[in-house]
């Protein structure tokens, strides 16, 4: 008689680009040969999930996300009215439907439960049936970035607000362990974030917020980001005789920060509230929200975290 096997959940969480450490645990689990039976993804989680449920190999996903740059980046993003969102993401989804070879939750060969937020109520809600795109469209809407996403009379956006790491709804899918993947590092000081630093190099104002959100601009923004990445980071006195010239910080900037400190609290207190078997948090040193450049060392930060936990994470199957 057959021993039956612990089936093993994965919860992949937000955190923007340094989300792509998913890729990176995803590739040592499979290398090691753990049966993943389901997958609950939340914001850059869900998309990477979508990807792996959907039978796309991990490399590919590697060498596509590994290819993209400033400019690449910048041609995703839509310039909306600044109504609701300052983006729309039509671009982003087109992007993921190039990606995906299946349309429907229920063409994936892994079973994938997405979860997002209700911008009115502030109710988690968990995808997981109906149009792939229109799930992930939602669970990764940025808020105040990109446009809430209608959805059965709801307008809904990143799901990382109220679950930054969706173990619970890996353990509902039937998941008797769940691997829970963290994305976000702890808040312990204002260098532990990860977060982008103040931009250095001034820019030329902008008359109004139509001129502003030409894809030009949008260009320019992630040309400023990337190279004020690639600059060696400046001693604490150089910092501080700095700050007083430097401009206010960018409405980009504003947002992510102030998503990530609240995503950060909530992600830390839901962790010490629920039961979860296992969880990898990778090590990103200075990786930003936005350093979707940087994907090839958030990749890598996911195998060495993922590696470190391998062998408890085979003591789960047992």
């Amino acid at each position: 008689m057959d021993t039956v096997k612990t089936t093993i959940g994965l919860a992949l969480g937000s955190g923007a680009a340094r989300g792509l450490a998913h890729i990176g645990v995803l590739k040592v689990l499979e290398e090691a040969a753990i049966p993943i039976a389901c997958i609950a993804g939340t914001s850059i989680g869900a998309f990477i999930g979508a990807l792996y449920a959907a039978g796309v190999p991990v490399q590919q996903m590697e060498k596509t996300l590994c290819e993209l740059n400033w400019r690449a980046l910048a041609r995703l993003l839509s310039p909306a009215l600044p109504t609701s969102g300052l983006l729309d993401g039509g671009k982003v989804v087109e992007f993921m439907a190039e990606l995906l070879p299946v349309q429907t939750f229920e063409e994936l060969s892994i079973p994938l439960a997405v979860t997002a937020t209700d911008i009115e109520s502030g109710e988690a809600l968990v995808i997981h049936q109906g149009s792939l795109l229109e799930g992930l469209h939602a669970a990764t809407a940025f808020p105040g970035i990109f446009t809430p996403v209608p959805w059965n009379g709801r307008f809904l956006v990143d799901g990382g607000l109220c679950n930054p790491v969706p173990a619970n709804v890996a353990y509902r899918m039937g998941a008797q362990r769940v691997i829970g993947v963290s994305a976000i590092p702890t808040l312990t000081g204002p260098q532990s974030t990860g977060l982008q630093t103040p931009f250095i190099k001034p820019r030329k104002p902008h008359n109004t917020l139509r001129r502003f959100f030409t894809s030009a601009q949008l260009e320019n923004l992630f040309h400023d980001i990337w190279q004020n990445n690639r600059q060696p980071q400046s001693s604490a006195a150089a910092q501080s005789q700095k700050r007083p010239q430097q401009r206010s910080p960018g409405i980009f900037r504003v947002c992510s920060r102030s998503v990530a400190i609240m995503e950060n609290q909530i992600n830390d207190l839901r962790l010490e509230k629920e039961a979860i078997d296992l969880l990898v948090r990778p090590i990103f040193d200075d990786i930003s929200l936005l350093d979707f450049h940087r994907a090839k060392e958030s990749i890598k930060a996911g195998e060495i975290a993922t590696l470190r936990l391998l062998p408890k994470i085979r003591q789960l199957l047992e």
